[in-house]
């Protein structure tokens, strides 16, 4: 059986794969911390341990919403939209 590649290029492409995952982490870094400092996590005074317990709080509960089946929306009534006087006015 003859080989396809030879080891040295099978290296080079783990390399280059290891690269690419690199600069898309670096990438994702780069987006969640500019998100965050949109936000005015800069201007907080909290340790490192305290936020990443709430990066971890916020990524479960993410998790668990892909997980759970949507229900679906309940059905409006017709004086859905309205202000609550208008409604209790209807009743009336």
């Amino acid at each position: 059986m003859a080989r396809t590649k030879s080891r040295q290029a099978l290296v080079k492409e783990i390399e280059a794969a290891q690269a690419k995952l690199k600069a898309h982490d670096k990438a994702e870094a780069e987006r969640l911390g500019t998100l965050a400092m949109k936000c005015g996590i800069g201007g907080i005074d909290i340790s490192d341990e305290e936020l990443t317990h709430e990066f971890q709080a916020i990524v479960a509960r993410f998790r668990e919403g892909a997980s759970k089946v949507e229900e679906p929306a309940p059905e409006r009534s017709r004086s859905a939209g309205k202000a609550p006087e208008a409604v209790d006015d209807e009743a009336a």
